[in-house]
């Protein structure tokens, strides 16, 4: 590992020599150090032993000319602790060196030396050590030949998993150690123990699910990632596959996890694996609902029909989750919202380790979307574990439904916050979702267009990148809205053109969108009959759907329609229709202003 240091101007580096350093020793040390802080300060340490020092040309040398001066017992000591780390413990130590007698008094010595530091311990009732730059530790473990490092590694996962069981990270750390030491071994040519090579893949995984459950999905990609390049390429791992798919698709590009998802398919079918490839398949088609969003849910819906009952057949609970969060996701892009809740609950119900990490989450999406009232909604959401109520999804459904319920200031507080948390974690596709959809209605809820224009113009960037067309194409509906709230109606028209064009014709959230948007437009220029042909067809859509919410807005789109049209009786009666939903759901502010309308439209008459 190479570590690049601030550089320092030649001044400041003649300030970190001591003044009882003088003449050509102290211009070598001044031209080799190159402005760097460390080397000076490792070539004074070496000149104060020695009163006489040649200066090496790089760093790199240099650290390792320090450490070639210690004693063997100081130099074993040193080592033993560069294979826990650039922060270690006494007892590792120990446990390494055993035929070393003294280990205090030696790491006492390099203290003293200025290689190591006292530093707090992380295990309970050892003492703990930091090596004074990372650049120390490096140089220790490369004198290290790799026979000695597989050893040191897995003797070292031995004495952590003894000692270490109240470390949060405890699985990353030993995968991470174990799968050194099955590394070393392999470059080795020796062929390791397939019991460590199975405990060095297990640990990655566990690690791996526990980043994906905090929606850490960089981190989950890497330990999964990690996990699957130790088992031999004709090993398939479904579950592991799962739930690398999974952080895949939330954190890279459609295309990543499509062509993961086809190493699936493709692995399992070399094997003979039937239940594999079905779910390699339903895998892929659920990333192809967003992704390639045409005629994907119709063929997902008959694939998963076609996979249960083998699943069911051979008893594979996680071929069922797999086959039951799909039909949640078929159930979403046709907004069928309690359809969705009770096909993740299902999916919930198959024990499997995969597959776990956003199902509560999706859950709570479609009760916020569908028809649970909102304050019910909320119960809900309390009586889930606390971990849970911290998770991205929980917290920005949240907020929407606190906005809904005309407790804006709340909301708008809540997803600020939360997306300010997203944009330092870069977990770009939750922040698109983010953005588009629920940061979008909030500042609708709270009356700035504007806002919400910059919000869902900032996810369309978001997901052009991602090349998630499903979701791209319902943010443009939402966009076509903010623009005609605002009054810019070309910009309006373009949007929802916009969303027709890119949206499913299964895909009913897009399909409820640019639809009466454009009949509003059509009706401000005078086209009556073909502005209410578009507004009626929203509201089927609609009242196929299980969202209150969405029945709401369609009726009230219709309702402007017919009032542009001077049909004031009927349009009092759409606005009835939309107020009684909004008042099933509990969405105030909506429900509010359905009022407001109806007494215009009075006043207006009278």
């Amino acid at each position: 590992m190479t570590l690049r240091l601030e550089s320092l101007p030649a001044e400041d580096v003649e300030r970190l020599i001591p003044d009882g350093i003088s003449g050509s020793v102290r211009e070598r040390i001044s031209r080799a150090a190159g402005g760097n802080p460390l080397f000076v300060n490792e070539i004074v340490a070496m000149a104060i032993a020695d009163d006489e020092v040649v200066v090496p040309p790089t760093l790199q040398a240099l650290l390792a000319a320090r450490i070639d001066q210690l004693e063997g017992s100081e130099r074993t000591v040193l080592e033993c602790g560069a294979v826990e780390g650039e922060t270690f413990h006494r007892g590792a130590v120990q446990a390494l060196a055993a035929a070393e007698p003294a280990v205090t008094p030696r790491l006492a010595a390099l203290v003293r030396k200025e290689l190591i530091a006292p530093d707090k311990a992380l295990i309970p009732g050892d003492d703990g050590f930091r090596f004074r730059h990372l650049l120390i530790r490096d140089a220790a473990y490369e004198a290290l030949p790799k026979s000695a490092r597989a050893d040191l590694h897995a003797r070292f996962a031995g004495w952590l998993e003894d000692h270490g069981a109240a470390l949060v990270e405890l699985d990353e750390l030993l995968g991470y150690h174990l799968e050194q030491a099955v590394h070393y071994r392999r470059e080795l040519g020796q062929a390791p123990e397939e019991a460590l090579v199975k405990a060095a893949r297990e640990r990655l995984t566990v690690a791996g699910r526990r980043a994906l459950d905090r929606l850490d999905f960089g981190a989950a990609i890497s330990l999964f990632e990690r996990a699957a390049e130790l088992a031999p390429p004709e090993d398939l791992d479904l579950a592991l596959e799962i739930d690398l798919i999974e952080a895949l698709s939330w954190q890279e590009d459609a295309e990543q996890a499509l062509k993961r998802a086809g190493s699936v398919i493709e692995r399992a079918t070399a094997g003979g694996d039937r239940i594999g490839e079905l779910s390699g398949r339903i895998l892929e088609g659920s990333l192809r609902v967003s992704s390639e969003p045409t005629g994907a849910a119709e063929a997902l819906d008959a694939l998963i029909a076609e996979a249960l009952p083998v699943f069911e057949e051979a008893g594979d609970e996680l071929g069922l989750r797999i086959a039951y969060r799909a039909l949640g996701d078929v159930a979403n892009m046709r907004y069928e919202m309690d359809g969705q809740v009770a096909a993740y609950e299902k999916a919930e119900a198959y024990s499997s380790p995969a597959g776990r990490s956003t199902l509560v989450g999706f859950q709570s999406h479609g009760r916020l979307l569908g028809s649970t009232p909102l304050t019910e909604f909320l119960a809900w959401q309390d009586s889930q574990s606390p971990h849970d109520q911290r998770s991205y999804w929980l917290r920005i459904h949240r907020a929407a439904a606190l906005a809904k319920l005309g407790r804006i200031d709340e909301a708008q507080a809540l997803a600020a916050d939360l997306r300010a948390e997203l944009s330092e974690r870069g977990a770009r596709r939750v922040l698109a979702t983010v953005e588009g959809q629920y940061l979008f209605e909030i500042e609708l809820l709270a009356g700035d267009a504007a806002a919400a224009v910059a919000a869902g113009e900032e996810s369309v960037r978001m997901y052009e990148n991602l090349g998630l067309q499903a979701e791209l194409s319902t943010v443009a509906g939402g966009l076509a809205h903010a623009y005609y709230e605002l009054g810019r109606l070309e910009e309006a028209e373009r949007w929802a053109a916009h969303a027709s064009e890119l949206g499913s014709s299964d895909d009913a959230a897009t399909q409820m969108l640019w639809r009466p948007v454009h009949a509003k437009v059509l009706a401000r220029h005078g086209k009556h009959a073909e502005a209410e042909q578009l507004a009626r067809e929203a509201v089927e859509i609609s009242e196929q759907t299980e969202s209150l919410n969405a029945q709401g807005d369609t009726y009230a789109d219709l309702a402007e329609v017919l009032a542009l049209a001077g049909r004031s009786d009927d349009a009092a009666e759409a606005f009835e229709q939309a107020l009684e939903r909004y008042g099933r759901k509990e969405n105030l502010v909506m429900a509010g202003r359905m009022r407001e309308h109806l007494t215009a439209l009075q006043t207006d008459v009278g």
